[in-house]
C-alpha cells in the first residue's frame, strides 16, 4: 500500500508542474540575435491577449499560455479577432504558431479564430521578413 500512495503522489507533483510548451527560438537566427526577441514579444502578445479574452468570456485559462513571456509584451494590443477573408493554415511556421498555442493552454475555438487574426499573419509576415533580412 505505501508503493500506491507514493505513486498517487507523485503523480500529483507531475499535475502540478507546470508542461506549458517553451517558446522556442528560431533555428534560423542566431540565439542572442535581437530579432529573437522581437518575435518572441510579438508572439507573446498573442497569448496576453488570448487570456485576456478568454477571461473576459468567463472561461477558464488552461495552463499558463504566457509562461516565459516577457511583462512588457501584456502591455502591447493584439487583435485577435478573426478576419473575414483569411489563408488557411499551412505546414511551416502557421502550424508551428497553431500548435504552440494549443500545447500552451489556448482551447482550440480560440486557437482556430487567432489562426484567422491580423495579429497571428502579422507575426508570420514579420517572422517571415525578419528572416529575409537574414
Amino acid at each position: 500500500m505505501p508503493r500506491f500512495r507514493y505513486a498517487v503522489l507523485a503523480l500529483g507533483l507531475l499535475a502540478a508542474c507546470d508542461q506549458t510548451a517553451p517558446i522556442a527560438p528560431q533555428p534560423d537566427l542566431p540565439a542572442d540575435d535581437p530579432r529573437q526577441a522581437q518575435l518572441l514579444e510579438a508572439e507573446c502578445t498573442i497569448y496576453f491577449a488570448a487570456v485576456t479574452k478568454l477571461e473576459a468570456d468567463g472561461r477558464d485559462v488552461n495552463g499558463n499560455p504566457t509562461r516565459g513571456c516577457p511583462a512588457e509584451a501584456a502591455g502591447v494590443a493584439a487583435d485577435i479577432n478573426a478576419m473575414v477573408s483569411v489563408p488557411p493554415v499551412t505546414p511551416g511556421y502557421p502550424q508551428t504558431l497553431y500548435d504552440r498555442m494549443i500545447a500552451r493552454g489556448i482551447p482550440s475555438d480560440v486557437a482556430d479564430d487567432i489562426s484567422k487574426s491580423k495579429a497571428f499573419w502579422d507575426l508570420v509576415a514579420k517572422r517571415d521578413s525578419l528572416l529575409a533580412d537574414f
